[in-house]
Parts: structure tokens; sequence; C-alpha cells
């Protein structure tokens, strides 16, 4: 929840807060032995928090997160002070260098980060990260591990990032429908 509370601080002080639409949102696959731990839906934007069944939002060792917000900010733009702000909360943070990808027909961008220690938990954590925009909003899926993944693991966070989809009504794909 902490990751949304930044996320939505992150809009730009001249980005316009937009009524959520219904035109397009973010979804992918239910991982096995995930379930949904938290959902909240407001005018900046909306959240829902995956995590392994049997944990809390509190207490994780995976989590992924869906974000859209309702802005125009560019992706690249977002994604840099996304990090800025991440690495200010984490000393010793690094952040990988974005590249470029898609979600579907969309342009979108990779990001990484490594947390040595979390001030909060007092552990290191990994956060893997796509953002893209479509119709004034921003859509971010995220993948995170409150430990340092093996390769195994980085593979795992990128199969997930590269499920997602942006949907619409009249998308097929079976995560899109609701």
């Amino acid at each position: 929840m902490v990751i949304f509370a930044i996320a939505m601080a992150l809009l730009a002080p001249g980005a316009t807060a937009l009524i959520a639409q219904a035109g397009e949102w973010l979804a992918m696959p239910m991982p096995e032995g995930f379930v949904t731990a938290h959902q909240q839906t407001a005018q900046v934007g909306s959240i829902e928090e995956r995590i392994p069944q049997g944990e809390t939002v509190e207490q994780w060792t995976r989590m992924i997160t869906l974000i859209t917000l309702n802005t125009d900010s560019p992706p690249e733009a977002y994604a840099a002070e996304f990090d800025q702000r991440l690495q200010g909360g984490c000393p010793g943070a690094r952040s990988a260098p974005h590249t470029v990808s898609r979600i579907g027909t969309r342009a979108a961008f990779d990001g990484q980060l490594d947390c040595p220690r979390n001030p909060a938990t007092g552990k290191p954590e990994t956060l893997f990260y796509r953002v893209t925009s479509a119709g004034g909003r921003l859509h971010m899926v995220q993948v995170a591990f409150r430990s340092v993944p093996d390769a195994q693991g980085v593979a795992w966070a990128r199969e997930r990032i590269g499920s997602a989809v942006l949907c619409t009504p009249r998308s097929t794909e079976p995560a899109c429908k609701r």
C-alpha cells in the first residue's frame, strides 16, 4: 500500500486528475497460489495487490501490484520520478536503466529497483515494473520481492509482467474477463 501512496503522490503538480474512465484497464492472470489482498479505487486511480495465499499486505514475500493513475503524465517521466522517490526512501537503493517494451500495442518502460534494506522492514526489497499510458491514464504492473531474487525469481517476475494486458470492453483475453 505504500507504493500506491508513492504512486499517487507522484502525480505531477500540473498533471490533470481525471475521473476514472471505463475504456481501458490493466489486467493479468492470477498466478497459482496468489489471492487479491487489497483493492482500492479513488478519483486519482486504482490499485490491486496480490500476494501468496496465507500472507498479508504487511507481511509478504512476493507482491504483484496493478496500478492505474488518472493522469496525462508521460510514462517515461513518471518512471524516472518513481525511481527517484523510491530511491530516496531506501538508503543505498539502485535503479537499473529503463528499457523500452510493450503492453499489447502500447509502448512501455520497464524498470528495476533494488533496496538493500528497507528501513521500514529491515529486509531487502527488489521491485520490477512496467509502465505505459493509454487514454489519459498511466498503467503500471509491479512485481516485488521482500528478498533478493535468484535467477528463477527474476524470470518469474518478468514472466508475470509480460502477461499484463490492456483490456477494453471488447477484449477476448481471459485476464480481461471481469
